[in-house]
């Protein structure tokens, strides 16, 4: 050996070296159940940040819709209006059953310049109407239904989905009518009583409205809310059954928060989970009932969300808020309503 070199001896046979040893079937085992409980643990965890996200991004879709109203009043003056039925330049406003010309398409395409979306507001114009008298209508409306907007899907509820074989687009967000009522007579869903005059968005051509107008407090009061819809009820519901763009004054882009009966009562009308609303079974839609109690089938009044806790809402002042399911009717009937004077609770 050389001096001050460390000699390696093979072991010798038969020596007590101890050998390498593999896992047991057993140990494995119980590897796998200890991976498969943390994975249970983490899944409700990964879902719920998924939703965060996701209802994260619904707020943000309204808060850029209010941002529009807002950028929409500086330039016109006024609101957008929801929407109407018919020809502006000779139907009353209880014509049916969707705007002829583009003043009356829906405020959702009216907003277009103000969420970045001119090119797609561009596709159709004035210069597209029919003729007046004419039973026809504006020449590019299905152009631009067979357009989508991101903005305007709640991405928890679904992606944009192109329905029927003309394949137009819908969309999940709609103004806030205010109330409605008194219900009762032949045509009580076109007259006076539905035409958003106690609302932020009010039926085109009748009274325009201003931030400035609302007298219990722009944040006080709701503009543009979630709809309620049945996932069974995609495209069918009578709130999602029409072109996004023009749906005339229908529950396509309004809903209402509050409700008069012909005897002078009043009550709220507070948003519900899209699981409880109005869907088919057995052939026959299903029916909720209000807290008037008037029950609604196909076409209802309900805002509503696949939110686990409440619906977004936009408020006047552009703010979002979710609110709860539960809310109280009273308060919510405050908050839908932008001329009764009274406080809502905890403002």
């Amino acid at each position: 050996m050389l001096f001050g070199r460390k000699s390696h001896s093979p072991p010798v046979a038969g020596s007590n070296v101890r050998a390498g040893r593999a896992f047991t079937l057993v140990e494995l085992l119980v590897v796998i159940a200890i991976i498969g409980v943390l994975i249970a643990l983490l899944l409700p965890a990964v879902q719920a940040a998924r939703e965060s996200a996701r209802r994260t991004q619904c707020t943000n879709n309204l808060k850029q819709i209010g941002l529009a109203f807002h950028n929409f009043q500086d330039t016109h003056g006024h609101l957008p209006q929801g929407s109407r039925d018919g020809d502006h330049r000779n139907d009353s406003l209880t014509a049916c059953c969707r705007a002829q010309t583009l003043h009356g398409w829906c405020f959702l395409y009216h907003i277009l310049p103000y969420i970045e979306q001119q090119p797609l507001f561009d596709l159709a114009s004035e210069a597209d109407d029919p003729t007046e008298g004419s039973s026809s209508y504006n020449s590019k409306e299905n152009i631009v239904a067979q357009q989508f907007v991101p903005g305007f899907y709640c991405p928890t509820r679904r992606d944009p989905i192109a329905y029927g074989s003309a394949e137009f687009y819908r969309a999940d967000y709609v103004g806030c009518a205010g109330e409605f009522g008194p219900v009762g007579g032949s045509n009580y869903e076109r007259d006076e009583g539905w035409g958003g005059l106690r609302g932020m968005v009010t039926q085109t051509d009748r009274e325009k409205t201003r931030i400035e107008r609302v007298r219990d407090g722009s944040s006080n009061t709701i503009m543009v809310g979630e709809k309620a819809l049945h996932p069974e009820a995609f495209g069918t519901d009578g709130g999602d059954n029409e072109r996004w763009s023009n749906n005339g004054w229908d529950t396509d882009m309004r809903r209402f928060g509050a409700g008069k009966l012909s005897d002078g009562t009043t009550f709220g009308i507070p948003p519900i989970k899209d699981m409880e609303a109005p869907h088919v079974v057995n052939g026959s839609w299903t029916t909720v009932t209000d807290k008037g109690g008037n029950s609604w089938g196909q076409w209802h009044p309900f805002f509503g969300s696949s939110h686990a806790g409440g619906c977004n809402f936009c408020m006047g002042d552009g703010s979002v808020r979710l609110i709860s399911y539960n809310v109280d009717d009273e308060q919510f009937r405050r908050l839908s309503i932008t001329n009764d004077n009274l406080p809502v609770e905890g403002d």
